[in-house]
């Protein structure tokens, strides 16, 4: 997939902030490591701040843009889940993308207030995109018995997203396989054998 220029220095941003951490992190790290100056970043953006909110915005964008093109190919709820979780653990498996979900996890705190909030609410609408398949799910009897949809829903999110924090390129699995691994065990969470379709399994 190609990556605009500011693409690009959001994901550079993303590796330094993540490997510093926010407070440590410096606007001179972040600009050599996106070929700038420190006053062309400061041409993007006019605080530290301000790029840890682009960031994020990014991270968002890219998630709920592949997951929708995802979902629109299927109309039923199960592929729909498979699909939105696959989708996410696989953005998170591709380079640097990895820095994106871990920044949201542990830098949301960093954020202006109403940044932090136009951030929890987008995570808040992705997770409404499982419990809805979820909701569905159950609603056709397919859910494994006691399942609430409310509560699955937050905890396939957060399985999935801390494939983030033990990922790392180049060990004995790749990420594809790493990918179609954690979905699998996501979906056996809440759907029995025997009511998974046999091709998703």
């Amino acid at each position: 997939m190609q990556v605009n220029r500011r693409g690009q220095i959001l994901r550079s941003a993303a590796r330094v902030l993540l490997e510093l951490g926010y407070e440590r992190a410096s606007m001179d790290a972040i600009a050599r490591e996106a070929g700038l100056t420190k006053r062309g970043l400061y041409y993007h953006f006019k605080s530290k701040t301000e790029l840890l909110f682009a960031v994020m915005t990014f991270a968002m964008d890219e998630l709920e843009r592949e997951t929708l093109a995802a979902m629109v190919k299927t109309d039923n709820a199960e592929d729909k889940l498979r699909s939105i979780l696959r989708t996410h653990a696989w953005l998170i498996t591709r380079e640097y993308d990895r820095a994106f979900t871990l920044l949201i996890t542990t830098e949301l705190g960093s954020l202006e207030a109403e940044d932090r909030r136009i951030v929890v609410q987008r995570l808040r609408s992705y997770r409404l995109l499982i419990q809805a398949a979820l909701e569905q799910l159950a609603g056709e009897g397919k859910l494994r018995p006691g399942t609430d949809p409310v509560v699955a829903a937050h905890t396939l999110m957060g399985m999935v997203a801390w494939l983030s924090f033990w990922y790392r390129p180049g060990g004995r699995l790749d990420g594809e396989a790493i990918a179609e691994m954690v979905t699998e065990e996501a979906m056996a969470s809440v759907i029995p054998d025997r009511k998974r379709n046999a091709a998703g399994a």
